[in-house]
């Protein structure tokens, strides 16, 4: 029997086909399969996200716009706007402000909800493992693991930041506070 449901908002299922489509004829990525490496999930997951099978969670939306390389606008993602690529946020025609500029990715803020997310495995792992009747080396090797991923993840984190450094307009709010605190 299939244990799969139908998605409770399937207009999102259709945005997360239409981003892997784009990325299909823009970016290389082949297979479900492909995406599914990028994104840090198992193919199934992303075969049931597409058929609308499962929900599209904030988790799944984060990991395809990291796994794009932010090209994706957020709010598109979430079904929120009509716009796709970040790219193509029209601007106001008024004068710039800081708020009617267009936002970098915020790959710091993207990047740390996805550490946040990981500490919480490991904590939730470490529960979990201390109620079951399992050995300290098992317990051990699966939070070396989740831990070994906290640790990419900051180092990626550090990556993109250099990327960003020369991005024209003003980035999310987790480097602009970086910024402010070096200034002071």
């Amino acid at each position: 029997m299939n244990k799969d449901k139908k998605a409770k908002d399937p207009r999102r299922n259709k945005i997360f086909a239409a981003a892997y489509d784009h990325l299909k004829r823009t970016q290389g990525v082949r297979t479900q399969e492909q995406l599914a490496g990028k994104m840090g999930v198992t193919p199934e997951t992303v075969s049931r996200i597409i058929k609308a099978r499962t929900d599209v969670t904030e988790d799944a939306i984060t990991r395809l716009q990291t796994a794009s390389g932010c090209i994706f606008n957020l709010q598109w993602l979430r079904g929120e706007s009509d716009v796709m690529l970040a790219a193509d946020v029209k601007k106001n025609d008024g004068p710039a402000t800081e708020a009617t500029l267009p936002q970098s990715p915020d790959m710091s803020s993207l990047i740390n909800s996805i550490i946040a997310a990981k500490d919480d495995a490991i904590a939730s792992l470490k529960r979990e493992l201390a109620s079951k009747d399992e050995t300290i080396s098992t317990k051990d090797a699966l939070i070396k693991t989740l831990q070994q991923q906290v640790s990419d993840l900051r180092t990626q984190l550090a990556i993109q930041k250099g990327l960003l450094d020369g991005y024209p307009y003003p980035t999310g709010v987790a480097e602009r506070d970086q910024r402010t605190a070096k200034q002071q």
